[in-house]
């Protein structure tokens, strides 16, 4: 075991030493600029993750399928039974949260960006076997055990034809298109990387540490505050639709299925904050907060505000379970700064379900331009978006990305 570690996870990738082999080098002012490659070390390691826990959950897919999705279809959905209750909470759920923790340990993986691709496990498949549990799996995944462990194997979301409730072939126009907008994305976030890079990611000074807590009212609306938070959410949301389509594109090979899009450009083209939450901002974790938390809450209580403080209580508890295995060597503090963030944009949502259909809301949205539209959908939570991303900065989440992309690194 020792042998097969130290072959394939030996690099531990914990220093960028590309800028000593460049490809080429430029000055500017007194900045030498290197354009670098990316360091292909991680995709090596990433591959080897991403086989290993895809593996590993098309297991414990069958196991859910047979122990808790097969009896409920027999028992024509009427509830769980003490087994299912049993594996779910004390077997299936333990496993997903602890897994990635235990291989991260063993194979002492200290890149915070492979630490990341394992942690879409716990995130997605927790709620996956919620969502199972309490009845609400989409029907064409439930339909059968082969759609039921794809899905479920799959982090990012096979596609599943409507009609047929099959899994949609991935055609050579569909992978085609998929490899244009990774290339686009790429582009776009070396681009981003490297401009903000040199300054620590924040590219205006700042009274406050980023990932403080101590930001006066002052400090938050200070437009060097909101510019800074706003470059980083977009930085964000691209890395994010690029890291998704690129391990998307893997099941589209493996599989020879399509997956679904996961980040649909939210930072230009969202209407409201459910728009920004619901429909853009990574959809696969949306539907399984939906399926998973907003769905069992409103059955039980019959409550739309309950449910959806559930799902972003829920939501917020997941990002503190991810800041807490990316950075525990770090020293970050543990200080609830996802739950409050989390807690805010819920709040957002309630509103806008109050007072969203009022004449003044109905005439923004008529009468401004989408471009302003959106951007006072994304002001809203601009101020305190640092802490959302604050401790990725501190905690070297982009320094590690950018390791994964050519770019231009300047000393």
């Amino acid at each position: 075991m020792e042998k097969f570690t130290e072959l394939l996870f030996g690099n531990k990738l914990t220093e960028d030493t590309r800028i000593e082999n460049p490809i080429f080098s430029i000055s500017v002012g007194e900045r030498v600029c290197s354009f670098v490659p990316p360091e292909f070390a991680f995709y090596n390691q990433l591959l080897v993750l991403v086989a290993f826990q895809t593996f590993i959950n098309a297991i414990l897919g069958w196991l859910v399928y047979r122990i808790i999705v097969g009896p409920q279809k027999n028992q024509n959905g009427k509830g769980q039974t003490i087994l299912s209750t049993l594996f779910a909470f004390t077997i299936a759920l333990p496993f997903v949260i602890l897994e990635p923790i235990y291989l991260i340990q063993l194979l002492d993986i200290r890149h915070v960006g492979l630490r990341m691709a394992l942690l879409a496990m716990p995130i997605v498949n927790s709620l996956r076997i919620t969502e199972a549990y309490f009845g609400f799996t989409p029907s064409a995944c439930r339909k059968n055990l082969h759609n039921f462990v794809i899905y479920f194997s799959c982090t990012f979301e096979i596609t599943f034809d409507p009609m047929t409730e099959k899994p949609r072939p991935a055609s050579s126009t569909f992978l085609i298109k998929q490899l244009k907008l990774i290339s686009r994305d790429f582009g776009i976030t070396m681009i981003l990387m490297s401009i903000l890079a040199p300054f620590g990611w924040e590219l205006f000074d700042t009274r406050q540490e980023v990932n403080s807590l101590g930001h006066s009212l002052q400090d938050l609306f200070s437009w060097q505050h909101l510019a800074n938070n706003y470059l980083v959410a977009i930085m964000l949301s691209v890395s994010l639709s690029q890291s998704t389509r690129g391990i998307s594109f893997m099941f589209n090979l493996a599989y020879g299925y399509e997956t679904n899009e996961v980040v649909i450009n939210p930072m230009f083209k969202s209407r409201s904050p459910s728009d920004f939450w619901g429909r853009r901002w990574n959809t696969i974790v949306h539907r399984g907060l939906k399926n998973g938390a907003y769905k069992p809450v409103r059955k039980f209580t019959n409550s739309r505000t309950m449910s959806v403080l559930a799902a972003f209580v829920v939501s917020g508890i997941i990002h503190e379970y991810v800041n807490l295995v990316l950075y525990y060597e770090k020293g970050i503090s543990f200080e609830w700064k996802q739950m409050l963030f989390f807690g805010w944009n819920g709040a957002l949502i309630l509103l806008e379900y109050c007072f969203g259909s009022s004449l003044l809301f109905q005439w923004i949205g008529k009468n401004v331009h989408p471009y302003l539209v959106t951007f006072l959908v994304i002001s809203s939570a601009l101020p305190l978006a640092h802490l959302f991303t604050g401790d990725w900065i501190k905690g070297g989440y982009f320094d590690a990305v950018l390791q994964a992309e050519p770019a231009f690194i300047c000393k």
